[in-house]
């Protein structure tokens, strides 16, 4: 992405759109910056900071003269706010958003930018257990990875600008169909938000006692349990098919240890241990 003669249109600074203003601002200085935002008052602080040429409570207004619009807002008010920009949207923009679910997200928005075939889904998988402006940084997207999600419908040059824009704020991206984003998000990010969930409101029906000893395993493993609860309600939501069916493969998997416990079965209990350690130390690591 050209730095210089580039307007790029954020809407929603929270955590994805405050951090990725920071990232074209410090990466692309030359880069027009346009935000829409529902309070004022958070439109005025990018104001002060320097991180908005141009900031709105008019969706479409925001939109104006944008080369690329990125929709950061939480997924189920992503058809609500493209709708309200796209009005504004010129016909050569491309459009793309953040949503961590795909196939809904890709219906809807392809929908309300049919004229054009401008739309192009994508997912940054990068993020934090915190929200909202002020857990922002310039640093969220580096090396992280970015799955973009074409579809026949999309105008080939709309992808290559999307594809080229994760890459210019230092992401690594890979394309994928909507409904298998789907399929394997609900594995690595939904479900491992829900059993981190489980494990936490586990600890109600326990004594004090097992509270006092969370010590960092249990931290670690639970982090992601802080989340928004309204986010992650949108999210799961959103992908229900998909999290349901990887719900029921983690209730198989956590039935099969049971009965090697109850059998103890201590051979097949450590080749599972094992089998886990070593697929564990085959995950890339995170930047």
């Amino acid at each position: 992405m050209s730095g210089h003669n580039t307007t790029v249109a954020v809407f929603g600074p929270g955590l994805m759109g405050g951090s990725l203003l920071m990232a074209l601002r410090a990466r692309h200085p030359g880069t027009s910056l346009r935000v829409w935002g529902r309070r004022e008052e958070a439109l005025q602080h990018l104001r002060d900071r320097g991180l908005a040429d141009f900031a709105s409570t008019d969706a479409a207004q925001t939109a104006q003269g944008a080369d690329i619009a990125v929709l950061c807002v939480p997924v189920d008010k992503l058809a609500e706010v493209a709708a309200a920009a796209a009005p504004g949207v010129g016909p050569e923009c491309a459009v793309t958003d953040v949503g961590s679910v795909k196939a809904n997200v890709v219906a809807e928005l392809e929908r309300i930018f049919s004229p054009d075939r401008n739309f192009v889904g994508s997912h940054p998988m990068c993020g934090s257990e915190a929200a909202g402006l002020g857990a922002a940084r310039a640093d969220l997207y580096d090396t992280a990875l970015c799955v973009v999600t074409p579809t026949p419908s999309s105008r080939p040059e709309a992808t290559r600008v999307v594809e080229d824009f994760w890459r210019s704020v230092g992401m690594r991206t890979i394309s994928m169909p909507a409904a298998a984003h789907d399929r394997a998000a609900a594995v690595a990010s939904h479900v491992p938000h829900v059993a981190a969930a489980v494990l936490v409101n586990l600890l109600e029906d326990e004594s004090t006692e097992a509270a006092a000893m969370c010590a960092g395993g249990f931290r670690d493993t639970t982090r992601v349990a802080s989340g928004s609860p309204e986010l992650w309600t949108a999210i799961l939501s959103s992908n229900r098919a998909e999290v349901i069916a990887a719900l029921g493969k983690l209730g198989d998997s956590v039935a099969a240890v049971r009965t090697l416990l109850e059998r103890e079965d201590t051979p097949a209990l450590r080749d599972f241990l094992a089998r886990a350690a070593a697929r564990r130390g085959q995950i890339p690591a995170t930047p």
